[in-house]
C-alpha cells in the first residue's frame, strides 16, 4: 500500500485470503483487517471490531495528534537549536574580543618593555663610556710611564755596557742618571 490522499471512490476492495470475502471490519484486538466470516470465527470470538472507515478515522486522529505533537517538538527543538547557535556565536564573539584585548594589552606591554630596554641599554653604554674614558686616560699615563722607564733602562744598559771604566765613572759620578 502506498501513501497518498484518502479518496473513498478509489478505495481498494481487498479480499480475505482465507474466505475470499470483502474485508469490511477491523479487529481492534489484533489490529488487522478481517471479513465478516473471520469475525464470526473462533479466532476473533471475544475481540472488539469496528468498521474499516471508523477505524481509519480513529487512527487518522491518532496520527494527526502524533503529527501535531511531533511538529510542536520539532518547533521546540528548532528553537533550542537557534538558541544554542546564538550561545555559540556569543561565546565565539566574547573569545575573539578577549583575544583582541589580550593581544592589544601585550602589545602595549611589549612597547613599554622595549622602551625600558632601550633606556637601560643607553644608560649602560653611557656608564661604559665614562668608565672606559677614565681607564683609557689611566692606561695612557701607565704607557707614558712605561715609555720613560724603557728609556731609562736603555740608558742604564748603555752605561752598564760601557767598556771604558773612566767614561763610565765620569758619567755616573757626573749625575747624568735620572
Amino acid at each position: 500500500m502506498g501513501l497518498g490522499f484518502y479518496e473513498p471512490e478509489k478505495e481498494s476492495k481487498l479480499q480475505c485470503e482465507e474466505h475470499q470475502e470483502e474485508l469490511k471490519l477491523f479487529c481492534e484486538t489484533d489490529k488487522k483487517l478481517i471479513c465478516v466470516i473471520c469475525a464470526a470465527g473462533r479466532e476473533h470470538r471475544d475481540h472488539r471490531f469496528t468498521l474499516i472507515a471508523g477505524a481509519a478515522e480513529f487512527y487518522k486522529v491518532q496520527v494527526k495528534d502524533s503529527f501535531q505533537s511531533l511538529t510542536k517538538k520539532e518547533s521546540d527543538i528548532q528553537q533550542m537549536e537557534q538558541q544554542q547557535k546564538q550561545k555559540i556565536s556569543g561565546v565565539l564573539e566574547q573569545s575573539h574580543n578577549l583575544q583582541s584585548k589580550i593581544t592589544s594589552q601585550f602589545a602595549g606591554l611589549h612597547q613599554i618593555l622595549t622602551e625600558k630596554e632601550q633606556r637601560t641599554l643607553a644608560d649602560i653604554r653611557e656608564e661604559e663610556k665614562k668608565i672606559l674614558n677614565t681607564m683609557e686616560t689611566n692606561l695612557e699615563e701607565i704607557e707614558e710611564n712605561l715609555k720613560y722607564i724603557h728609556q731609562d733602562l736603555f740608558t742604564l744598559q748603555q752605561h752598564i755596557d760601557q767598556k771604558d771604566s773612566v767614561v763610565f765613572l765620569k758619567e755616573e759620578a757626573g749625575g747624568k742618571r735620572r
